[in-house]
């Protein structure tokens, strides 16, 4: 029988939760721009001059966790050159939390990755976990920047 002090067993408790939290609503580590809504998310790719790489995830979805540490990445390579984001489309409890971006965008897998360019969906994946697939498109993103700036429309 193996005896665990009560002091680490409370610690191994927490440990357990915070893994839990991890789980249910993904690490980002403050280096990827949380959306929190549909104006949120409206306005960042509407208004930014900078390509937008938006993270689509489910609460409490492994699959979707497993994108956090790409993002991440992302997020420091190329920070001040383009924003990486993510957004809650669908709740742990399935509940989706914007019908309208979910339809627009026809969003059915999670994790999906979409690539904005002065609001415009211009690379999309889901279930892909390849970073080296996302800083391509960053980089022809970045090197080929469209004329007229963030409120151009093709």
């Amino acid at each position: 029988m193996l005896f665990i002090p009560a002091s680490a067993a409370r610690g191994i408790r927490l440990a357990a939760c915070m893994g839990l939290v991890v789980v249910m609503l993904g690490c980002a580590g403050g280096k990827v721009m949380p959306l929190e809504n549909q104006q949120q998310f409206d306005a960042t790719i509407h208004q930014s001059n900078q390509p937008v790489l938006v993270d689509f995830f489910k609460g409490g979805c492994p699959t979707c966790v497993a994108l956090d540490g790409t993002m991440d990445k992302l997020a420091d390579e190329y920070r001040g050159k383009a924003i990486i984001a993510k957004f809650m489309l669908m709740t742990p409890y399935f509940v989706v939390t914007s019908s309208e971006i979910k339809s627009r965008y026809d969003i059915s897998f999670f994790p999906t990755a979409i690539l904005f360019v002065n609001g415009q969906p211009v690379n999309r994946w889901s279930l892909h976990y390849k970073i080296e697939d996302y800083r391509h498109a960053l980089d022809a993103a970045l090197a080929n920047p469209p004329r007229g700036g963030p409120s151009a429309r093709p």
